[in-house]
């Protein structure tokens, strides 16, 4: 099928009833353009996904954020990229789900809960027990939960509300409660005692990915909460411990002082000389009247301080390994709430208190040598700010090394695929790593989890059950007594959220109450699973090893990861860098006073601590001073910004300023509309038929750009490099379409060769719509808007309005523009437009007006060439803003000129006085601008080969670099050309 059937008549059709004024507004609004569409998209149901559909089936589930959230830039990153991804394949005729969910986020909104009745009621959760305090979070949720998915909405996301979620449903919690009890059942899920990360703040245990490791170079003070005067860290303590009946002492060196009171053993490598003489000794602890055995393994490291490791198993899991092979005690000495215990003269005071304490000591008794700044990771709650102990605690486990085992094999062998495959060594490195996974949580908000205490004298036994009579039918087989003998008691923790979250695939569909149900069999697995590359362990890799485990498949086989969000300097946005950007801030503009008042705001609510609203104040003044604030660029410049950087890389990058220049790229569209019913207003009727061969030479030209734009856009979505399908689109449409093709068909409107008026016709509503098309995934609102507004002619079959009533328009097709592709006409136009480029930037070089319609002097060897300037004087002229092209002739007294290729030579009349004077200082102007373009140059050359560059700068950075060099080098390219 071609783009236009091979006779065209031009009869000239518009969109009537229904559709709107034929006329656009005089300038693009984004507000104007955006207001209410979404409504009626969903009024219509037109994202509700069909059951038992004979269409192909395309399914995916947004990972569902935190219920206390509201949009940003990460969240904004994300859906755009899998709303883009859903709505091609919609028009591709896909049967498409994408559900859409919310999370429970118990620790986040357990805390966001308690600050509100603190606040508003003055009570702690403590106050009013769990079971009203969970009622205020249900509360709490049904006034302000619904705050992200509206942001979703207005962020044009198309997805199917029909099936919302939420992970504290009824169905959900089942689902929960249903695979803890089967992998319970099948020896998966145990309870032992363990080390685990706790936040004393929060009373609870955290799971790895809430974790900040925070890196200190130097000694740095932190506010910890519940603490009055900051704390310094980043310090290295050495102290000696006396040996047993001996003068002879050793060192150890700590940063954490205070643990050495659990201290059980002092480790040395066995092959260390120096410690030789140390076997079968022991050490006298200072402060517990006992000894502590020197024992030798070969974890020690002998080249660190002095060889000598102090051994703390109750509060490391590096030294609880070593406990273990040893067969070594294990002291805790620092109890939930952070205080100390079992230390004596050190009991029930807090652990930095404790830790100023006992240096002072340590000094006293002689036995503190040396304290030094020492490098060190700081683990920090990133919910509470408190610095994180390692401390012993019963909790309830998933055994990991069968499900891993099941997760490597699947991308092994191909069925799971992960896009970038660099990532796959990520992946392997998650499922080689054989420690198990604690689940517990000691929340309350939560899905509490389903587990009982069942206990007859001193008989305890723990079963998985979903009530209390099921536990004691199920205990008593155990306990051999009957069931009403039995007491028993609910464990009071909850399950960690990311176990919820790991079963949310199958779950959200129906699982698995309804196994059988449409939705679980139309849509389960999914087709793909598209999230950040920072939680691929955390959850995809939970996903699989869940949804295998329970479902007997993969919950889908296809992983796209992209990457997180930064600043338009590739720095991570974070508070503590005050560089993050709120999306809505972005969509409706916003004044830096605003901003300002917005940050105070957030201090004032607690958000921002005040170094963190320091720095977004400092932030906002640097980057928005000019502009006073965030300018209002809409919903479609942001989108359409966010693909605009590599999206499978590391970091992707977002500069507000690029956002509002893509505003005005939205702009540069509606105005084309314009030009183009402007442009339909001047064809007078006419009754000859119009063949291929009336399309002119810039006609034929577009519309072989446009076939290569419809062939890069398709291949570049297909494998989801959204940032060539946003740059092929644009590329055409702003530098092909806007800037030359409407501005050649100035000339052919205009004058009385009225075929040529319809050919430019059939041409401008082919390429507008196709293009338009294209970019609809990407720009929601204004394609929607503008493409019914394009006007039909009756046979140009790739655009009929039946189309509009759809719910989506049709995505063009390759096979359906083949046939206008024609590289040696491209080619040829390249060279004319590179004389029409060279031509306009002499004239920016030597200051000539457009107002002086100068003369242009070609001389060229090559025949085509020199044709097709002939052919096309008029537009050549238009474009140039010149009076006369000459080819071949030279008849000026005065001219600049400059070497287009080794065949052609291009003049410019100068008809001033001091003709001579002013290129003269024009060619100065520009050696000396090419100079300090060199210099530059070499200087950002020799920093890049730097040492330092090479071994610390991040490959992220240094792949920017790297454009930035290209681009430096071209420009100083097309500047010498000029001389």
């Amino acid at each position: 099928m071609s783009l236009f059937e091979w006779t065209l008549r031009p009869q000239l059709i518009f969109p009537s009833q229904g559709n709107g004024p034929r006329t656009a507004a005089a300038a693009y609004k984004p507000e104007v353009v955006e207001i209410n569409r979404y409504d009626e998209w969903e009024s219509k149901g037109l994202f509700i996904a069909k059951n038992s559909s004979k269409e192909p089936v395309f399914s995916v589930v947004l990972p569902p954020p935190n219920v206390t959230g509201k949009l940003h830039l990460g969240h904004a990153l994300s859906c755009t990229i899998q709303d883009v991804i859903v709505r091609r394949k919609r028009s591709l005729g896909y049967n498409v789900l994408w559900l859409p969910g919310t999370d429970h986020a118990g620790i986040a909104t357990q805390g966001v809960v308690e600050n509100y009745l603190k606040s508003k009621q003055n009570i702690t959760r403590h106050e009013i027990g769990r079971e009203k305090f969970n009622t205020e979070v249900w509360k709490w949720k049904e006034k302000h939960g619904d705050t992200i998915c509206n942001q979703l909405r207005t962020l044009g996301c198309s997805l199917d509300w029909s099936r919302q979620v939420f992970t504290m449903d009824q169905n959900h919690s089942n689902a929960v409660n249903t695979a803890f009890i089967q992998l319970f059942e099948r020896g998966l899920v145990y309870r032992k005692k363990a080390l685990v990360n706790w936040c004393n703040a929060l009373k609870s245990t955290v799971s790895d990915i809430e974790v900040e490791n925070i890196p200190i170079n130097t000694p740095t003070e932190f506010k910890i909460p519940g603490y009055k005067d900051p704390v310094k860290f980043g310090l290295m303590y050495n102290f000696a411990y006396k040996i047993y009946d001996s003068d002879e002492e050793i060192i150890v060196s700590t940063t954490t002082p205070e643990t050495m009171l659990g201290d059980t053993a002092i480790a040395v490598h066995p092959n260390d000389l120096r410690h030789k003489h140390l076997q079968g000794k022991r050490a006298v602890h200072p402060f517990r009247n006992d000894t502590i055995p020197i024992i030798f393994d070969e974890m020690v490291d002998t080249k660190l301080g002095t060889g000598a490791v102090k051994i703390t198993p109750a509060h490391s899991k590096i030294d609880n390994e070593v406990a273990k092979r040893h067969r070594l005690p294990s002291i805790q000495v620092i109890n939930e709430d952070g205080l100390m215990q079992t230390c004596q003269m050190f009991d029930q005071i807090k652990r930095y208190d404790c830790r100023q304490k006992l240096v002072q000591h340590l000094n006293e008794m002689g036995l503190l040598k040396s304290i030094q700044t020492h490098q060190m990771t700081l683990p920090i709650c990133s919910r509470t700010g408190d610095v994180l102990e390692q401390l012993p605690k019963e909790q309830w486990f998933l055994s990991c090394r069968k499900l891993n085992k099941a997760a490597s094999n699947a991308v092994k062998s191909g069925q799971l695929k992960i896009n970038p495959e660099k990532y796959i060594k990520n992946w392997m490195n998650w499922t080689e790593d054989e420690r198990d996974w604690c689940i517990s949580r000691q929340l309350w908000w939560g899905h509490q989890i389903p587990a009982y205490k069942c206990k007859v004298d001193k008989d305890i036994i723990w079963i998985a059950a979903t009530d209390e009579i099921l536990a004691k039918i199920q205990a008593s087989k155990y306990l051999r007594t009957a069931p009403e003998d039995i007491s028993i008691e609910r464990d009071t923790d909850v399950l960690d959220t990311w176990f919820s979250s790991g079963i949310y695939p199958f779950a959200a569909l129906g699982w698995p109450e309804n196994y059988n149900s449409d939705d679980y069999k139309d849509f389960y697995p999914l087709s793909l699973m598209v999230t950040g590359h920072d939680i691929l362990g955390f959850w995809v890799h939970r996903m699989v090893m869940l949804g295998i485990e329970l479902t007997g498949q993969l919950p889908f086989n296809n992983i796209l990861l992209h990457g997180v969000i930064c600043d338009n300097k590739g720095a991570k946005m974070s508070k503590s860098r005050g560089n993050v950007i709120d999306p809505i801030d972005v969509i409706k503009g916003i004044s830096l006073e605003n901003l300002k008042i917005k940050a105070e705001e957030m201090h004032k609510n607690g958000v921002l601590n005040k170094e963190e609203l320091n720095k977004a104040l400092a932030y906002h003044k640097t980057n928005y001073s000019t502009t006073k604030g965030i300018p209002e660029c809409g919903v479609d410049a942001l989108r359409f910004t966010l693909l605009t950087q590599d999206i499978k890389s590391h970091f992707v990058n977002f500069d507000v300023h690029q956002c509002h220049a893509n505003k005005l790229f939205c702009n540069k569209i509606w105005q084309s509309i314009k030009y183009m019913q402007l442009s339909f207003d001047k064809l007078r009727p006419i009754n000859d038929e119009i063949t291929q061969d009336d399309l002119t030479y810039f006609d034929k030209w577009i519309l072989s750009r446009l076939a290569d734009m419809v062939d890069k856009v398709n291949k570049a979505m297909d494998d989801y490099d959204l940032h060539l399908a946003t740059k092929a689109i644009k590329t055409l449409i702003y530098s092909e379409f806007c800037d030359v093709y409407l501005e050649a068909t100035k000339p052919g409107f205009e004058n009385d060769d009225y075929k040529m008026g319809y050919a430019h016709a059939h041409t401008l509503t082919a390429v507008l719509n196709t293009s338009l098309r294209c970019l609809a995934p990407i720009m929601v609102y204004i394609t929607e808007e503008l493409i019914p507004k394009i006007p039909d002619f009756e046979t140009n079959i790739i655009h009929n309005f039946d189309d509009v009533k759809k719910p989506f328009f049709d995505y063009p097709q390759i096979k359906d523009f083949e046939i206008w592709k024609n590289k040696d006409l491209e080619n040829q136009v390249t060279k004319l437009l590179n004389v029409i480029s060279l031509v306009r930037e002499m004239k920016g070089m030597y200051n000539i007006s457009n107002k002086i319609k100068t003369s242009i002097y070609i001389k060229t060897n090559n025949d085509i060439l020199m044709l097709d300037l002939d052919n096309n004087q008029d537009i050549v002229l238009h474009l140039t803003k010149c009076g006369y092209l000459k080819i071949n002739i030279d008849d000026s007294k005065y001219f600049v000129s400059t070497l287009l290729d080794k065949d052609t030579e291009i003049k410019l009349a100068i008809e001033e006085d001091n003709a001579a004077n002013i290129i003269s200082a024009a060619k100065e102007k520009l050696r000396n601008k090419i100079k300090k373009l060199e210099d530059n140059l070499d200087k950002l050359e020799a920093k890049y080969s730097s040492k330092y560059y090479i071994t610390s700068v991040p490959e992220h950075t240094k792949a920017l670099d790297r454009e930035k060099l290209i681009v430096k080098k071209e420009e100083i390219k097309q500047l010498q050309r000029l001389i």
